[in-house]
């Protein structure tokens, strides 16, 4: 007797062949249908996500044909006002981005132009641009989509991605930063150029003022050096007056005693001799005394200077001159008033005289002098000019020893005027004293 186990066994061998043929013929046409439907699924599935994914990008997002047309894009078109997300399918993407724009001439489209024909051609890299479309600041970036190999591309299958960024703001910012940055650096020039300004003048103050100190230690040592030349002046000068006082003065005086002693003893004895010549020799001797002492007066100061004035003074001066030195030819050119000299400088200017004739006698060796006293423009002009050898060829002597030129220049300095002396045109030397003075009221212009 057979086994159970023996008996399925044969009965499952004992199934026909035909009838396991045909159902293994059904799964298999079965099995193919729900496999292509999960793949379509999936498909969905990726589209959806790649949608939800472009979706919510900021930029604009365009699959593009082999033709360079637009296949997708994301909804970025609509907020853009481009159109709908159908409705670009196809589109131009020049034509999509830059409305209106006829294509000729513009950098946008030869770049996509320029783009999508190195994509068919086989390049892989990403190309960018940027440009200004309808007040956007757009960064254009095509990149060709990757391809699994050995699998064909089909005429609709996308062949690029093109990827569009509206950077206005960022620009703008950019825009505003450089701004600042320019403003910045224009506040620190004008600092810089400003805190360089002030260390200049200041430096330049300090020059200046290092400059006044010099010039002050110069003109006090100037002063020092002209006090003690008054001081040695006055003192010379009393040595001469007290000279002239005993040679002339004292000497005739003492004749004077002695001729009227013996005219008392004369008149005591008559037998003597005739006392009126003794006394009239005495009148004689006191006359000479009384002009030495006139003398001595006029040269200490001219009476001519306090009665008439320094023009007057001027030209007796130069006529008094001229015959003490006959072998110098004085010419006087006074062409001003006596009341339109001021009173405090008609001193001056006699003083002033006094001393360029006498460096002219004394160093110059010249044979004519021109002396003018003008008044022209309110300016008033004393002028000494010698045909003589210069001060180029003055001796060392009277160079290292001679004061009488500075001290002309301190006494206008002082007095508010100006001491100049050149070489004259052609031989010579020219000595000028000026000072500006009101000619309406006869005295020196203040200010």
């Amino acid at each position: 007797m057979a086994s159970p186990t023996k008996s399925k066994t044969a009965r499952k061998s004992s199934t026909p062949r035909g009838a396991g043929a045909a159902r293994a013929q059904v799964l298999r046409d079965s099995g193919p249908t729900s496999a292509d439907a999960a793949r379509q699924a999936a498909i969905e599935k990726a589209k959806l996500e790649w949608e939800g994914t472009a979706d919510a990008l900021a930029a604009l997002v365009c699959l593009l044909g082999s033709d360079g047309r637009v296949i997708r894009a994301n909804r970025v078109v609509e907020d853009w006002s481009l159109g709908s997300v159908s409705g670009v399918v196809g589109a131009d993407p020049h034509d999509l981005i830059h409305t209106g724009c006829s294509g000729q001439r513009c950098t946008l489209a030869a770049f996509i132009r320029d783009a999508l024909a190195r994509v068919r051609h086989g390049s892989s890299r990403q190309f960018e641009h940027r440009e200004v479309v309808d007040a956007r600041f757009l960064h254009l970036v095509i990149r060709p989509l990757r391809r699994r190999h050995g699998v064909g591309v089909a005429h609709g299958d996308p062949r690029a991605v093109l990827v569009v960024s509206d950077q206005s703001v960022l620009h703008r910012a950019q825009h505003a930063l450089q701004k600042l940055n320019a403003d910045l650096e224009q506040r620190v020039r004008l600092r810089t150029q400003g805190q360089a300004d002030a260390i200049r003048n200041l430096r330049n103050e300090v020059i200046r003022r290092e400059q006044a100190e010099i010039a002050l230690r110069t003109s006090r040592n100037e002063l020092l050096a002209l006090s003690e030349q008054l001081i040695g002046a006055q003192e010379g000068e009393r040595k001469r007056i007290a000279v002239e006082l005993h040679d002339s003065i004292g000497q005739s005086l003492s004749a004077v005693k002695y001729t009227l002693e013996r005219g008392v003893v004369m008149l005591r004895e008559p037998r003597r001799g005739d006392v009126a010549k003794v006394f009239e020799l005495a009148v004689r001797r006191i006359q000479e005394a009384a002009e030495s002492i006139r003398a001595i007066s006029s040269n200490l100061r001219p009476r001519i200077l306090d009665e008439l004035g320094a023009a007057s003074a001027v030209q007796w001066f130069c006529r008094d001159f001229a015959q003490t030195y006959p072998a110098l030819a004085v010419v006087a050119e006074v062409k001003v008033d006596d009341g339109h000299v001021p009173g405090r400088l008609a001193t001056v200017v006699y003083r002033a005289l006094q001393e360029l004739l006498n460096n002219v006698a004394k160093h110059a060796r010249a044979r004519r002098v021109l002396v003018k006293l003008s008044l022209e423009d309110n300016v008033l002009m004393l002028q000494v000019r010698d045909n003589g050898v210069g001060l180029e060829s003055a001796s060392a002597e009277a160079r290292r020893h001679g004061s009488g030129l500075r001290n002309l220049r301190e006494r206008a300095q002082m007095t508010g005027g100006e001491f100049n002396v050149t070489r004259a045109p052609g031989r010579g030397t020219l000595a000028q004293l000026s000072w500006r003075v009101d000619e309406t009221k006869g005295h020196t212009a203040s200010g």
